[in-house]
């Protein structure tokens, strides 16, 4: 994927990337790079949610 004009530094366009420590955007002009946090599935969520808000629950 590419965000036209997306970098905040040159004003480039950034590709968006994965390697084996998760996703990041890079700028095709400079080299910024930019780390892409990884999506968490909201049953996952719900349930960690739900164990901090019930005390003993654990």
């Amino acid at each position: 994927m590419l965000d036209f004009k997306g970098c905040p530094r040159c004003g480039g366009d950034l590709h968006l990337s994965r390697d084996q420590y998760g996703s990041y955007k890079e700028c095709l002009q400079c080299g910024y790079v930019e780390d892409v946090p990884d999506r968490v599935k909201v049953g996952d969520a719900v349930a960690e949610a739900s164990e901090e808000l019930v005390p003993g629950a654990a």
